[in-house]
């Protein structure tokens, strides 16, 4: 029986909600509609990871017998707290943790009609992070598109070496929380009719790690079928391990986890020791544990650059923030190298000691040039590598550089990692999104949320942004560059790009 609308108050203030139902591939759902969108939240898209399948490859979820009601966030991968639970509830961060996690969220104006879909993948460096914390009713009213989100296995549950360490198992498989992504997708393309969504007309995108992730799906053959479009934000293939150094990670977690006899252990371990576990094996080196790596399977023995030339021919939106790395250097939140002499070692590691000098020369000792140095070490350099081969494959590709600065509790950091994230979804982070935008009306920051948000939603529509945004070319490299007032700059790092020119290579 059809319940009644409802009155409810939300961040947003009162609305209106009735019940929407559906039949999709998936089994019939229960949505509902929350003034002009309507939402289906926790829809679990896999089998639960769970026992002898914590580690492994990700199996579909059997359609549902009964009617699931989709009114609630599924719960998070396990992860570490970032937040009070009382606070992050509020701010939609990750309130609930379960190794039961794959679930995903669908906003639509209508489940009738055939809509361009955005899928946003979360970043978070691949150790915490979820789907809700990018609610998508904005954007889909804003747009008329259907926008989904997804929670993926983190930690080492998700992302960890011991496919090498023990070969031929089946209970483990490399890189879990991208096959956990492509599942995701492959349940796009065979249920997003039924919200209202055009399967053909699929753009991917993500910020960070969710950023490191689109351009794994975009040179991961097995996922192409299924995006036409993609849009990476901050992090590129040059974030991944090289699959030598994931070697070296799985030799000391053997050790440190005592695992010599076998991996009988990995199955008993509850999560927060095999946090514990992943956190002791690295006392001895800078860098996460639980990190994505090239493996044979995907990847084959190709470096970042070959792999960009032959990634798939889509339209593409790739660029960073001006100074990425100042989330790094001031906050401890990744257990990143942040010193000028360990990013040198960083550079002499990928292309010998001269060069590593010669780079080095370019930055200044101090804070702004530490920031500067990680910045074009970690995100710029090889933002502007990938979209040089992706272009010179042929295909379009349109590049940014957001220069504005945060205003609030992280005005000192500058245009910094993540502060594209609340100019682009109006309820990212609320009623915490002040640490980014400051307290104070600001009428030029509302109007570039609006240009960049008006940009993106073109290009899902439409496979282009805005008029005014050129395509990116090598030989001239126009790149847009957002901020107060936007403008379009030819080659805006030349220096720098042309010293860094030719360093190629995964994380070492």
């Amino acid at each position: 029986m059809r319940r009644r609308p409802v009155w409810i108050w939300g961040i947003s203030g009162w609305s209106m909600v009735s019940e929407v139902r559906i039949e999709a591939a998936c089994g019939p759902l229960v949505g509902q509609r929350h003034g002009g969108v309507v939402r289906f939240l926790g829809i679990p898209y896999g089998e639960r990871p769970v026992g002898q399948r914590r580690f492994a490859r990700p199996e579909a979820k059997a359609a549902f017998a009964r009617p699931f009601e989709a009114f609630s966030y599924g719960p998070a991968a396990p992860q570490r707290r970032t937040l009070p639970l009382p606070i992050a509830r509020m701010a939609r961060v990750s309130a609930d943790f379960s190794e039961d996690c794959l679930s995903l969220n669908v906003w639509t104006p209508a489940v009738s009609g055939k809509r361009p879909v955005l899928v946003f993948i979360h970043g978070g460096g691949f150790i915490i992070g979820a789907g809700s914390q990018y609610p998508g009713d904005d954007l889909a009213a804003r747009g008329d598109v259907v926008v989904v989100t997804m929670n993926y296995r983190l930690g080492l549950l998700g992302f960890n070496p011991f496919a090498e360490i023990f070969p031929g198992d089946e209970r483990f498989v490399a890189n879990a929380g991208l096959l956990d992504q492509r599942l995701a997708l492959a349940w796009v393309r065979d249920n997003i009719a039924a919200f209202g969504g055009d399967p053909d007309q699929v753009t991917i995108a993500g910020e960070s790690a969710g950023s490191v992730s689109v351009a794994w799906h975009l040179v991961a053959k097995a996922s192409h079928p299924f995006y036409a479009r993609a849009i990476m934000q901050s992090g590129t293939l040059s974030l991944f391990y090289g699959r030598d150094r994931a070697r070296e990670i799985g030799d000391e977690l053997r050790r440190s986890m005592g695992l010599t006899g076998g991996p009988g252990r990995l199955f008993e371990l509850s999560p927060k020791e095999l946090q514990s576990a992943s956190r002791a094996a690295v006392r001895t080196r800078t860098g996460i544990v639980s990190w994505p790596y090239a493996d044979e399977w995907e990847f084959g023995t190709a470096a970042p650059a070959a792999l960009a030339k032959a990634a798939k021919p889509v339209p593409l939106i790739i660029g960073t923030t001006r100074d990425e790395f100042s989330l790094f250097t001031d906050l401890p939140l990744l257990p990143l190298a942040t010193g000028k002499a360990e990013m040198t070692r960083v550079v002499e590691r990928l292309a010998g000691r001269d060069t590593a000098e010669r780079i080095a020369r370019l930055y200044p000792g101090d804070r702004r040039g530490r920031i500067a140095f990680g910045t074009d070490l970690v995100f710029r350099m090889p933002t502007i590598a990938f979209a040089d081969n992706h272009a010179k494959a042929g295909n379009e590709v349109f590049s940014y550089r957001l220069d504005w600065e945060a205003k609030g509790l992280f005005s000192r950091l500058g245009a910094t990692h993540s502060v594209d994230l609340p100019l682009l979804f109006k309820d990212f982070m609320r009623p915490f999104r002040a640490v980014y935008v400051g307290l104070l009306p600001d009428p030029r920051r509302h109007m570039l949320s609006e240009r960049m948000r008006d940009h993106w939603l073109s290009f899902v529509r439409e496979g282009r942004p805005g008029g005014d945004w050129p395509a990116y070319v090598p030989e001239e490299r126009r790149t847009m560059i957002f901020g107060e007032k936007d403008r379009i700059v030819a080659d805006p790092e030349a220096r720098r790009r042309i010293a860094w020119r030719g360093i190629d290579g995964f994380a070492t």
